[in-house]
């Protein structure tokens, strides 16, 4: 079943809960995951994706599981692709029947 509603992003919950939560900048989020501030903030602005090293060190710093990181992406990329002009074409496609 397709939710109405798009998921939130991954970003949102880093934005809200991460760097509000921690009270920590952008930069600060980057330093301590090793990553550039430019990546965490093309997460926050919802521009780029969740991948599995930055789910990695996200579960790490949070406490979490990378598998969290990876659902909240995929649920948002399931979304997008349901709505998707490409969907009309998968709807030509039949069940196989043995």
């Amino acid at each position: 079943m397709i939710p109405t509603n798009r998921p939130n992003h991954p970003g949102e919950f880093i934005k809200e809960d991460i760097l509000k939560g921690f009270s920590l900048t952008q930069e600060q989020l980057a330093i301590k995951l090793g990553v550039s501030r430019r990546t965490v903030n093309q997460i926050i602005n919802e521009k780029s994706r969740i991948n599995i090293s930055l789910a990695i060190r996200l579960a790490k710093f949070t406490k979490t599981s990378p598998e969290l990181w990876l659902n909240l992406q995929m649920a948002v990329d399931l979304w997008d692709a349901y709505h998707s002009s490409d969907y009309k074409n998968v709807e030509i496609v039949q069940p196989y029947a043995a």
